[in-house]
């Protein structure tokens, strides 16, 4: 059998991609045991695996140019935006209804407002504030 040339492979995995939305749901639907369990177990090898792939993590960064980045972001990306944003809303509204009130909590215990210095202590303060919010998880 000959090899398909990389264009004809590509062409061919595109086309039947879309039609393995079934498939792709049950094997969703046979885990069972949720991936980022199995992924918290294995943070030291993440950790270890992450360290050795720096060159090789700058290398293929490196390669992306600005207008490769820009083309893909623009007409891949962004076709994507509303989609996602529609799919997302809910959780999207879960983390706000936790953050909001920590901001009002956060801006109810600031010092009043008052020279630069004052200004810079409040600023931290709040910086602080939402910092622990942010450790809480």
């Amino acid at each position: 059998m000959a090899m398909p040339t990389a264009a004809e492979a590509a062409a061919k995995w595109a086309q039947a991609l879309p039609a393995s939305q079934g498939r792709y749901i049950a094997g969703v639907n046979a885990v069972t045991v949720a991936p980022g369990q199995l992924a918290a177990r294995a943070a030291q090898t993440w950790a270890t695996n992450t360290a050795a792939a720096v060159n090789k993590f700058a290398r293929n960064s490196a390669a992306v140019s600005l207008q490769d980045w820009q083309s893909a972001t623009a007409n891949k990306g962004a076709q994507r935006l509303a989609s996602g944003a529609q799919a997302a809303q809910p959780k999207m509204e879960a983390a706000l209804s936790r953050l909001f009130p920590a901001i009002q909590q956060a801006v109810q215990q600031l010092p009043p407002r008052g020279d630069i210095e004052a200004n810079i202590n409040r600023s931290a303060q709040f910086a602080r504030q939402m910092h622990k919010y942010g450790q809480q998880g």
